[in-house]
């Protein structure tokens, strides 16, 4: 088990004279979010690597690969939501130096996260060619994904495991713990990748099927390093055992702040599905130009992912320590960093599209189809980023309710109708339909920053504050 000293270092908070100086939190922000935006890439990596290596076995197969991950998303959705209770509170408890606290949180967050894995297993295994073909998907690309889509869903427990683990980290403020383990996990993926998808020596080529072995076999193992790294004390959390007893208190506050975190990812992943939907009945070779969008849109997308962490920490723990100011000066001082990031990919994206996509695809077909909508992905860069840091802080404060609401507004409100109404009647293809999306962003980064207003912000602010208190006194 970790030493109080070693524990006092992760929950140690600065002194009045220094927490609340510009450049001191600037640095605060710098150092938890660069680690962060490092796993973030390290994680992509993993469907980026695939996608490139598929991609050149054709559009079937890239659109196989993509619609996989679509419908894998769906059962990701519930144990990343215990992931983003167990950030949340576990930062609230590291400001309020309360050890025991966080402890608990991790071990309540580890048992729901093993359940909930197994009940996405159970339940992606025997649907995976039904989904398939309910998303809209042609013959060739249904056969290609009940290839690849079940080595996704048979390492679901292990996914958990290592989402919720490195949520955990987090939320103690161990960012690189996490980064390290998302590194391991792609350099495994990318080298049996290359070797199964395109065979080697005496290994003969398994295209699609080896891209799933890959991807669950560097998943598993990534996992099994993450409960051996918790059980032996050397990260900066402890976890005494993978399955403890039900604690009714923790799991009450873990469903309070985890459970409208899951209303939020179900309505963007069912609204997803319904936009996928839009985006498959345009053809293969639109879908295929839309899955490489995506896949940079991701790689743009790494600096909000990193600094909303890095806002969810900081406002988490500033609540926990009872500094209101901090805890709000944290999330807007994470946005401004982010923003400055994003902005390089998007002028980069924008001057250079052809250049992107052809890094994924030498189909002259997906590459000139996927020009336009790769650049306005780009111009929607600076709202996502935004709009993410922003729902970052606000889940460190435990308002998940309100991303949820803004969430479910932006997805079903504005993209899915856009983009069904770009497709069907409008007729404007792929740019129409990615249109959509940006216009969804927008307006989330607007409602957002209105819940950030400051004649609002202090009372709720105040309000999370006391709820720790009164959990850090029990």
């Amino acid at each position: 088990m970790p030493s109080s000293r070693s524990f006092a270092a992760v929950s140690r908070r600065p002194t009045s004279s220094t927490r609340s100086r510009p450049d001191n939190l600037r640095k605060e922000v710098l150092r938890l979010g660069l680690p962060a935006v490092g796993e973030r890439i390290l994680s992509l990596l993993v469907n980026i690597v695939n996608t490139m290596l598929v991609g050149h076995l054709g559009a079937s197969a890239l659109a196989a690969v993509g619609l996989s991950g679509t419908i894998e998303m769906i059962g990701t959705t519930f144990f990343q939501a215990v992931a983003v209770g167990a950030t949340a509170l576990i930062a609230q408890a590291i400001g309020a130096k309360n050890r025991s606290l966080a402890q608990r949180v991790l071990e309540q967050s580890m048992l729901v996260a093993v359940g909930m894995g197994l009940i996405c297993t159970v339940l992606l295994l025997p649907f995976s060619r039904g989904a398939l073909i309910l998303l809209g998907a042609e013959p060739d690309t249904v056969a290609m994904g009940t290839r690849y889509l079940p080595y996704l869903a048979a390492t679901q427990i292990m996914m958990s495991v290592l989402t919720v683990g490195n949520a955990a980290l987090r939320g103690a403020g161990d960012t690189r713990t996490p980064m390290v383990l998302m590194g391991t996990m792609n350099v495994i993926n990318a080298l049996l990748s290359l070797i199964l998808i395109r065979g080697l020596g005496p290994i003969r080529p398994m295209g699609v099927t080896g891209a799933g072995v890959a991807a669950g076999t560097a998943r598993t193992l990534a996992g099994v390093a993450m409960v051996l790294l918790l059980r032996s004390g050397r990260a900066r959390m402890y976890l005494p055992a993978l399955l403890s007893r039900p604690q009714r208190d923790v799991l009450e506050r873990l469903l309070q702040v985890g459970l409208p975190a899951g209303g939020e990812n179900l309505l963007m992943r069912f609204a997803f599905l319904s936009y996928t939907r839009a985006l498959a009945s345009l053809g293969t070779v639109a879908y295929a130009a839309h899955v490489i969008a995506q896949r940079v849109e991701n790689l743009t997308m790494m600096p909000a992912f990193g600094f909303a962490v890095a806002a969810t920490t900081l406002c988490g723990q500033a609540l926990g320590a009872g500094d209101i100011p901090r805890a709000r000066a944290s999330v807007f001082r994470a946005m401004e960093i982010a923003v400055g990031f994003c902005l390089i990919g998007t002028v980069f994206f924008i001057a250079y599209p052809r250049m992107m996509l052809g890094l994924f695809t030498n189909d002259l077909a997906v590459i000139e189809m996927g020009v336009l909508p790769l650049q306005i992905v780009a111009v929607a860069q600076p709202f996502m980023t935004a709009a993410s840091c922003l729902s970052g802080g606000l889940r460190g404060s435990g308002d998940t309710r309100s991303v949820m609401w803004v969430t479910g507004i932006g997805a079903w409100l504005v993209r899915v109708p856009v983009a069904v109404a770009a497709a069907t009647v409008l007729h404007l293809g792929l740019p129409g339909v990615q249109s959509a999306m940006t216009l969804d962003w927008a307006v989330r980064m607007s409602l957002l920053w209105w819940r950030f207003r400051p004649s609002t912000w202090k009372s709720r602010a105040a309000q999370a504050a006391a709820a720790v208190r009164s959990a850090a006194a029990q």
